[in-house]
């Protein structure tokens, strides 16, 4: 009986600490994007954006996903201090499961935000990308997307194995 209730008292408290974090993160409403200053006023927020979406189970929230996406795309278009280089191979990792390319793009802007001194390094900024893009897709396979080989192909590998794919990816 003592199991039982130890094990009803922790599901209680992941279910909690689950329902806590999903609601963590508030879209800022009247967003004002207009000079630079307003892209940097933005980017702890981004990143505030790009954790949530990046944990919350992509069949919840359906419209706080679609305005949080909104909002992060919003953002990556005009910063003048973050730039994301697109190429073929992202693409098609996300061509089964289109939801993963704003999770990629929120994996490099992160990467960018939190590594001011290497926020140009393209190669860093691919493998951040995927890292998410990996990360939600292993979280949610099954529940909402779709089974990617090339994406289980990724997982498989390790860092310095993908850090080598994505350098021949990238000539």
């Amino acid at each position: 009986m003592k199991i039982k209730n130890i094990l009803i008292a922790f599901v209680l408290t992941l279910f909690v600490a689950q329902t806590s974090w999903s609601q963590t993160f508030n879209i800022p409403d009247n967003v004002k994007l207009e000079v630079a200053e307003d892209y940097v006023k933005h980017e702890q927020r981004i990143v505030e954006c790009i954790n949530w979406l990046e944990n919350t189970p992509m069949s919840e929230e359906a419209d706080k996903r679609l305005m949080a996406n909104a909002y992060l795309m919003k953002w990556a278009t005009g910063t003048p201090t973050v730039t994301i280089s697109m190429q073929s191979f992202q693409v098609d990792l996300t061509t089964k499961n289109p939801e993963l390319l704003m999770i990629f793009i929120g994996g490099w802007i992160k990467y960018a935000i939190e590594n001011p001194d290497d926020k140009d390094n393209v190669e860093a900024g691919n493998i951040s990308g995927i890292n998410s893009l990996i990360k939600v897709y292993y979280a949610n396979k099954g529940n909402g997307l779709k089974k990617d080989k090339r994406i289980e192909k990724l997982i498989k590998m390790d860092a310095s194995e993908l850090q080598n794919w994505v350098a021949e990816q990238l000539k």
